[in-house]
């Protein structure tokens, strides 16, 4: 049986984050337990940059925890260490944009493949 300490070293947070207007903000929540997802435990926002932002992840949580699940604008985009985020916050908010921008092109690739297969009246 795992002490409570080393249970919570075994946790990985999700990290929300999102483009609210013209700043960066975030949520932290615990991960996905049979389908239900959490409340957010964290909050923080009104950071210029997404890199600004993700530093500010790091030394939220950077104590207590070594990696994080990412989510960019409701789509997941990996794991990242936390010393990753502090020391290259914009290398890694370039990567996560990156993802991003991949992930929205494999759904609106898929959803043309899918509209493709179906004929009229078929669906």
């Amino acid at each position: 049986m795992k002490r409570t300490g080393e249970a919570q070293r075994g946790l990985q947070p999700v990290v929300e984050l999102r483009k609210d207007a013209s700043s960066y903000a975030y949520s932290v929540r615990a991960p996905r337990s049979r389908g239900v997802i959490p409340p957010s435990s964290y909050r923080n926002g009104g950071f210029a940059t997404l890199a600004d932002c993700l530093g500010d992840v790091a030394r939220a949580l950077g104590g207590n925890f070594s990696r994080i699940y990412v989510r960019l604008d409701g789509l997941c985009v990996g794991e990242r260490d936390l010393v990753e985020l502090r020391l290259e916050p914009q290398k890694v908010a370039s990567g996560l944009k990156a993802e991003l921008e991949a992930e929205l092109k494999a759904k609106a690739s898929c959803a043309v493949r899918a509209e493709s297969v179906s004929g009229p009246g078929e669906g």
